[in-house]
C-alpha cells in the first residue's frame, strides 16, 4: 500500500501536492495546524498538529510511508528592525528546527535501499539574498544547506534516495 505524508498541507503548494499523490497513493496524510474546508478525497484525511509547539509525536503513526513532503513554513517581508524576538524564534522553530527533525526521524529510511520519495520546500530566498526576506531567508538557507549535505551524505551511503529541494 502507497502512502504519503505531507507536512504543510492544508492549503496552497502541500494541498495540491496532496490532491496529486491522492490520485496515485492509496492514502495520503495531510498535517497542518488547520484543518480545510475543502472536500477531500476519500483517501486524504487530515490531522492536526502545530510544528511551533515542538511536538513530533505524530511521526510514529506514520512510520509505513513511501513519501514524504514537507511545505510547512512561514514568514513576512518586512525590515528586520520591525522582526520580534518571538518571530525569530518561532519562524526558526517551523522553518528549520521543525524541518531537521522530521528528516532526521525517516533518515533511516532514506538511507535503505528501498525508494523512499522525499521534498521539501526550500525557497529561492535561501539560496539568494534579498532585501525585506532576512529572517525568511536565513530560516530556509538553514534548510537549503541541510538538504545538500544530507543528499551527499546518502549518496556516499550508497543508496539512491536523494530529497528534493
Amino acid at each position: 500500500m502507497k502512502k504519503a505524508l505531507v507536512i504543510g498541507g492544508a492549503n496552497g503548494i502541500g494541498l495540491a501536492m496532496a490532491l496529486l499523490l491522492a490520485k496515485e497513493y492509496e492514502q495520503v496524510t495531510i498535517i497542518d495546524k488547520v484543518g480545510s474546508n475543502m472536500e477531500m478525497p476519500n483517501n486524504v484525511v487530515i490531522e492536526i498538529a502545530n510544528l511551533l509547539n515542538g511536538d513530533l509525536s505524530f511521526l510514529a503513526n506514520h512510520h509505513d510511508i513511501d513519501t514524504l513532503i514537507i511545505t510547512a513554513g512561514f514568514g513576512r517581508v518586512t525590515r528586520f528592525e520591525n522582526i520580534t524576538e518571538v518571530e525569530i524564534s518561532n519562524c526558526f522553530q517551523v522553518n528549520s528546527v521543525a524541518v531537521t527533525k522530521i528528516l532526521h526521524h525517516y533518515y533511516p529510511r532514506m538511507q535503505q535501499t528501498e525508494n523512499f520519495y522525499c521534498a521539501v520546500m526550500g525557497s529561492i530566498a535561501g539560496l539568494v539574498s534579498s532585501p525585506l526576506f532576512s529572517l525568511y531567508a536565513a530560516t530556509k538557507a538553514a534548510i537549503c544547506r541541510l538538504t545538500e549535505s544530507l543528499n551527499i551524505e546518502l549518496e556516499k551511503s550508497g543508496t539512491d534516495n536523494r530529497i528534493l529541494n
